[in-house]
């Protein structure tokens, strides 16, 4: 090939490494985030749209397969320790789409007697993402992978802070310690930490998400 395209840096060191590229025929190409539709808004009448209660609120948006690590979310929120207790809101797949998935995730969270804490909307239009990006206190992306992130993407677009596994694109994507939180380790407690770190601190959450959409600008549609 004359070029080869991918989105991030990290992409291009697996083609070079991995399949013997050459270097100079890779083109880094980010994923583009629509941020006329991606931008910050009113959480309270995110909630009252969307018929959420008050209260810490963390967001899962992606396709429900164990690559995904919803599981790992889903025992941290168990773990986490809260004044308040945590609303897991997971959006993506449904119960005809996979069943399978959102089964055994249903049955893990009453195991750990969380189901009344965790809900699953099935997959979401794009024009209503949004109002779910906006609801949430924190997005978070417990993947095992990701070659780039596009949700962390729009999640920050949206002013929304995002708590982030330390791979592929989600390195280059989230500022750690500044718009969110990269996490090292696969595996619940790091993650329930960082979330009790931003939901007990509104001053520090509030900062994160001030800070958050103007680091995705260098994603806009016209600049990519």
């Amino acid at each position: 090939a004359d070029r080869l395209i991918c989105a991030t840096p990290h992409e291009r060191d697996f083609l070079v490494q991995l399949y013997g590229a050459q270097r100079e025929c890779v083109a880094v190409v980010p994923a583009g985030v629509d941020l006329a539709r991606f931008r910050p808004g009113d959480q309270a009448a995110a909630r009252a749209h969307l018929g959420l209660d008050d209260g810490p609120l963390v967001l899962f948006v992606g396709r429900l397969e164990p690559l995904k690590g919803v599981d790992i979310l889903v025992r941290a929120v168990a773990v986490a320790e809260l004044d308040q207790p945590i609303m897991l809101i997971v959006a993506g797949g449904d119960r005809e789409s996979a069943p399978d998935a959102v089964g055994e995730l249903d049955a893990l969270a009453h195991e750990l007697g969380i189901a009344d804490r965790v809900g699953f909307v099935g997959s979401i239009p794009r024009e209503e993402l949004p109002a779910y990006y906006h609801a949430a206190d924190i997005c978070v992306v417990p993947s095992y992978y990701e070659s780039f992130g596009l949700v962390a993407v729009e999640a920050l677009a949206s002013g929304t802070p995002v708590i982030a596994t330390r791979v592929g694109g989600l390195q280059y994507t989230v500022r750690d310690g500044q718009t969110g939180y990269l996490i090292s380790w696969r595996c619940p407690e790091p993650f329930a930490e960082r979330m009790e770190a931003l939901l007990e601190n509104d001053d520090l959450r509030r900062h994160f998400a001030a800070a958050a959409p103007e680091s995705v600008k260098r994603f806009s549609w016209d600049r990519i």
